[in-house]
């Protein structure tokens, strides 16, 4: 076994250095609380997903197979990300210390919902001062992406709000003109 596998699987620290490297280096955590690292080299993804595994972080490792190659995928527990997070963190780099600390936020569900209509008011006068992408505005009213969504299908669908582009995930939401 190779000597920093062997570390790793015997050293939580080193371990946890480890992962939150792969998770700045090659990871995607998304607005919706996921956090996954892709991979096109098995080894590489074995590699991690074993020193991940060995302290319970992970799910089973997942293939995505394409016409032209394979992906390996490894998604961390929900139940753990908040252990990675304290480990670590704060992460180097702002942008995605905000979207992992955005993930780990109290997501009670339910009990904080304000008067009816409140968040879609909240959302367009957002909307009115620029475009924003689903998870700036969830960023910003600490809701999950999933919620901002579901509000701006609605906004849409009454013709208030215009998807206007995308990026690869990403729509961005303005005013309807």
């Amino acid at each position: 076994m190779n000597r920093i596998l062997k570390m790793a699987k015997n050293n939580k620290d080193v371990a946890m250095a480890i992962i939150v490297q792969a998770i700045i280096d090659e990871g995607a955590i998304g607005a919706d609380g996921t956090i996954n690292i892709t991979y096109t080299s098995q080894e590489n993804a074995v590699y991690l997903w074993e020193i991940a595994d060995a302290w319970d972080l992970v799910h089973p490792m997942r293939t995505k197979k394409y016409i032209t190659h394979t992906k390996w995928c490894i998604s961390f527990r929900a139940e753990k990300r908040k252990e990675i997070y304290k480990s670590v963190g704060p992460l180097p780099d702002p942008r995605h210390d905000r979207m992992f600390r955005h993930i780990l936020r109290n997501n009670s569900g339910g009990a904080h919902k304000g008067k009816r209509g409140e968040t879609q008011r909240k959302i367009l006068e957002m909307l009115k001062k620029r475009n924003m992408a689903v998870r700036d505005i969830a960023y910003s009213l600490d809701l999950s992406a999933s919620t901002v969504r579901t509000h701006l299908r609605s906004l849409r669908n009454d013709g208030s709000v215009l998807v206007t582009g995308y990026t690869i995930k990403s729509p961005r939401i303005k005013i309807r003109e």
